[in-house]
């Protein structure tokens, strides 16, 4: 029982960094109606970012930095190619993120190199003891700190203009405009928004296991599993889905190690969004009139 519990932490701790990664693919979704396939390799550049300013500053410094850089590389990113191809076909747009992507991830191999390097978490690999249960301290800062990221979401979009203002244009573009909200602004705060989740999560990421790689970018694609699962427009969807797939690879990792030679854990999340398509080809939260890509 003990070891089901602890399994059962560590799956809810990384199913809540998949919960971030989905989160900023369904902000951008909802907010500029693009897939955003470079998500992925932003959420590596994040961790790279802070392991990086880490060896001239604090870890909450470097963090902070490392925020405000990737956030405007977000913002730049929309601003010099996704606005440009507006009106173009959506296939157009994905294909142009997948490039966005290639270039990102070939910029993290020629500034960082091929190899891992130490990790970028806030604490060590200490554990604590609860009862006869070992929990992590990086898995308790990992929920700890996504619950504090989720709350202050939950204010920004219920409470502050500019949220309420995001809302609006996600909900219908053509109404908040004629209601005087600048749309193309709501876009930029969309992906804004998006690369800071992407530097939250991509340092805790970088938790299971302790370094920060290349492979991040691919990992972090776990998520679409996840925003699949919960559907591609709801918030809370993707906070369920990421936990889902977190859950199932942890549990899988262990009691079905000794089927397809231990990397069937790696292939459920992809089992269970495809059931998942086929009962609610809009996700359990999702919206019916919601089109894939």
């Amino acid at each position: 029982m003990s070891l089901f519990l602890q399994l059962g932490f560590q799956g809810i701790a990384l199913g809540m960094v998949y919960g971030l990664i989905a989160l900023g693919f369904v902000i951008m979704f909802k907010g500029s109606h693009t897939f955003n396939f470079a998500h992925g390799e932003i959420v590596a550049l994040g961790a790279y970012a802070v392991l990086a300013l880490m060896a001239f500053m604090p870890w909450g410094l470097a963090f902070v930095m490392a925020a405000v850089i990737v956030v405007v590389l977000g913002v730049l990113i929309e601003a010099v190619f996704l606005r440009r191809m507006v009106g173009k076909s959506v296939t157009t747009v994905v294909l142009a993120t997948l490039g966005i992507s290639i270039m990102l991830h070939q910029a993290i191999l020629m500034i960082w190199g091929v190899g891992t390097h130490g990790s970028a978490g806030p604490v060590g690999s200490g554990t604590v003891n609860v009862g006869s249960v070992v929990l992590p301290w990086s898995g308790i800062v990992t929920i700890g700190t996504s619950v504090v990221v989720l709350a202050g979401l939950a204010y920004f979009f219920q409470k502050t203009p500019y949220g309420l203002a995001l809302r609006a244009t996600a909900s219908h573009q053509e109404a908040a405009l004629a209601q005087g909200i600048d749309v193309r602004r709501m876009f930029a705060l969309s992906w804004g928004l998006a690369a800071f989740l992407a530097v939250v999560a991509g340092v805790f990421l970088a938790s299971f296991p302790r370094v920060v790689s290349p492979s991040l970018g691919i990992v972090a694609l776990l998520a679409i599993p996840a925003i699949v699962i919960g559907g591609m427009d709801s918030l809370v969807g993707a906070i369920v889905g990421g936990l889902v797939v977190g859950l199932i690879q942890v549990m899988g990792s262990y009691y079905l190690s000794d089927i397809g030679g231990g990397r069937l854990h790696e292939v459920l999340p992809y089992i269970v969004m495809f059931a998942v398509l086929v009962v609610r080809p809009y996700g359990l939260f999702g919206s019916k009139s919601v089109e894939r890509v």
